[in-house]
């Protein structure tokens, strides 16, 4: 059974609050103009008036976000939603921040968080293609043509750009998530490569396994009108 779509529209009428957008610094780094509270909460990010994903920040929104900014090298969420969001801002997208605090309440006795009762029942009722617990979905499948699909090659090349020197296995990992296989990404490195956009390196003399740096080719304006005309030309 599919899932229903969420709207920013709905979350504001059931009591969520829009307090911005994430925007990217002059260094292309994530940051939002906003002076997040110190407090529990939920938040969400929404698309075109779509929500994409519904986050829990258990004990500080202020420090949930600052991971989100600045993820660690082994915080694969974190680094997974910088990587998505950088992705859709660079391609002219505007991604919503909305937060809510529900109250706590106590059944028979027991305290119930009402953060954590809000983040799950909405992950568990609609359709958030951005949270991988909560979708059904399959993983996004490559372009099988030479030239890749542009969405990909940005998250690709983001990440790469960010943390050079990653396999294929540790950047598939890096953008879907801890189960993802690196067949996710190959057949799309490969192609990045080709034009320049990636350079594929071996360590320690070594061909296997082959790590990925920043290339000099073709830039990806030019990639993405490439396929926009092989699309139209359909």
């Amino acid at each position: 059974m599919t899932k229903p779509e969420l709207t920013a529209d709905g979350l504001r009428r059931s009591g969520f609050k829009r307090i911005g957008c994430w925007e990217l610094s002059n260094e292309q780094k994530l940051t939002y103009p906003i002076d997040l509270p110190s407090l529990a909460g939920v938040y969400a990010f929404a698309v075109d008036g779509i929500v994409q994903y519904v986050g829990l920040a258990s004990k500080s929104l202020r420090q949930r976000f600052g991971f989100y900014r600045n993820p660690g090298p082994r915080q694969q969420t974190n680094i997974r939603l910088n990587d998505i969001i950088s992705g859709q801002i660079r391609q002219g997208a505007v991604v919503e921040i909305l937060i809510a605090h529900p109250p706590d309440h106590e059944w028979n006795g027991f305290k119930v968080r009402g953060s954590e009762g809000l983040e799950a029942g909405l992950i568990s009722e609609f359709n958030l293609p951005w949270n991988v617990r909560g979708s059904t979905a399959a993983p996004p499948q490559f372009l099988k043509k030479e030239q890749p699909s542009t969405r990909a090659s940005d998250r690709i090349l983001n990440v790469v750009g960010r943390r050079p020197g990653l396999t294929e296995l540790e950047l598939a990992k890096a953008i879907f998530g801890p189960s993802a296989v690196q067949q996710l990404v190959n057949k799309e490195c490969r192609s990045l490569v080709e034009l320049g956009l990636l350079e594929r390196r071996g360590v320690g003399g070594k061909a296997d396994p082959f790590v990925y740096h920043p290339g000099k080719g073709t830039p990806l304006s030019i990639v993405r009108r490439r396929l926009i005309s092989q699309r139209d030309s359909k």
